[in-house]
């Protein structure tokens, strides 16, 4: 069985991930509420972000020719790339819980999966599936690196931001899109299997 897939898509979201929005999000909940509803509530709304992610990701894989869907992805790797150098990150936290009077578990699932619609996670999530047409190994890739992001969030709170300075995770988050769009323009381009 071929786990590259499953590895890109781990790898990818998780440096995604860390540092982003959604985890300073998650830091910022787990200490007004319990962690352990915190983290449910996170998990169960990334995984069906993800999975709807995966589903328009396989429609592309079956329907589209795989060298522009290759050549797709990786524009939009090196978009990522890019604009997550160049745009700063907007912050986001628990302030807009304070109109919802769903209980902390439903605020926490309602925020969390409306921040990552269409971000470029779940846009990640699509061009991977596209991509692989591996479903079930990217969206368990991507579900897991949402967990490890999670609890770490959860775990670690604030102690991330002292000691890592958010502008390293950029980066590492920047050059690794930069990486695989340049793989997938070779492959979809020049026909070089790079992944």
């Amino acid at each position: 069985m071929d786990l590259t897939a499953f590895f890109a898509a781990f790898t990818i979201i998780l440096l995604a991930e860390l540092g982003d929005k959604s985890m300073i999000a998650v830091i910022t909940l787990s200490s007004k509420h319990p962690k352990r509803l915190v983290f449910a509530a996170t998990i169960l709304a990334l995984t069906l972000v993800s999975a709807v992610g995966v589903v328009v990701g396989q429609v592309l894989f079956d329907y589209v020719p795989e060298n522009i869907v290759t050549i797709g992805a990786g524009l939009l790797f090196l978009a990522f790339g890019i604009l997550t150098i160049a745009l700063p990150e907007k912050r986001s936290g628990p302030k807009e819980l304070k109109d919802m009077r769903w209980g902390a578990f439903w605020s926490t699932f309602a925020l969390m999966a409306m921040m990552e619609l269409g971000d470029k996670t779940q846009l990640s999530i699509i061009a991977l599936s596209a991509e692989y047409g591996e479903p079930w190994l990217i969206l368990i890739g991507s579900v897991l690196a949402f967990a490890v992001v999670t609890l770490a969030g959860v775990l670690l709170g604030a102690e991330i931001g002292k000691r890592v300075p958010e502008r390293y995770i950029k980066l590492g988050s920047a050059a690794i899109f930069i990486i695989f769009g340049l793989m997938f323009l070779a492959q979809g381009l020049f026909g070089l299997e790079l992944l």
